[in-house]
């Protein structure tokens, strides 16, 4: 490794959110409405409307 590579700043975290329905962590989050996120895995399930 060079110099120059070890002063350079590591890459960024990537963005985490926890799922509305299973509650993981996911790195891919997807806001299915204002302010609620799920995973890649919940997405028809967040936007499917639930029987009362």
């Amino acid at each position: 490794m060079t110099r120059d590579g070890l002063l350079t700043e590591p890459p960024p975290e990537p963005d985490t959110a926890q799922c509305l329905l299973c509650r993981r962590t996911t790195t891919a989050p997807v806001e299915v409405h204002p302010g609620r996120v799920t995973c890649p895995d919940h997405i028809l399930d967040a936007l499917t409307p639930r029987d009362p």
